[in-house]
């Protein structure tokens, strides 16, 4: 079960067993990848299998910061517009947000696996509270992310006098508990 998932991690994160080597998925509880604020782990690591005892959030945001390319899945087709325009130097027309037929043409591939729709109410405060504790990190990058790809966002659309972005992504439902301030 995801809820029994997520706490073993959040209790193996705090008991302080977390940070290492991996060991092709041996010395886990779970026998996989740790899911402790991977994104960060990624944009700091020097080893794929090796995991940090201190995320580097600072590290993280400034390695995002000097991606070439950044796109948010929660907004998609706008991410594949800021792509093309960065590689081509042209806008698509099927970036134009204000237009209904343009952005229809979109000929994108969104996979969801099969999986059921789902979202935070379905899960109890107790799980939340896990993934936070296991995400901290991640939701701090994350943050930093979204407002780098709306400052890129907003240069293209100035570029081109196009709207590309039409929906308020701070007001998203997907991202709205993600952008929200972090506890302490």
């Amino acid at each position: 079960r995801f809820d029994d998932y997520v706490h073993g991690w959040a209790k193996w994160r705090e008991a302080g067993n977390v940070s290492g080597h991996l060991d092709f998925w041996s010395n886990d509880p779970f026998t996989c990848y740790r899911p402790i604020s991977m994104q960060v782990s990624r944009y700091t690591c020097s080893d794929v299998f090796e995991y940090p005892e201190y995320l580097n959030v600072t590290q993280a945001v400034n390695n995002m910061m000097m991606t070439e390319y950044l796109g948010i899945v929660e907004a998609y087709q706008e991410s594949i517009c800021l792509l093309r325009t960065k590689l081509t130097g042209t806008l698509p027309a099927f970036c134009d947000c204000s237009n209904a037929t343009a952005w229809g043409l979109f000929d994108g591939i969104q996979e969801d696996h099969d999986s059921q729709p789902h979202s935070l109410s379905d899960y109890s405060e107790a799980v939340i509270a896990d993934i936070d504790a296991i995400t901290f990190a991640d939701r701090m990058l994350y943050r930093a992310a979204v407002q780098r790809f709306l400052a890129e966002v907003r240069d293209v659309e100035k570029q081109f006098q196009t709207k590309i972005l039409c929906k308020d992504l701070v007001s998203d439902t997907a991202l709205r508990y993600v952008l929200a301030p972090l506890a302490d």
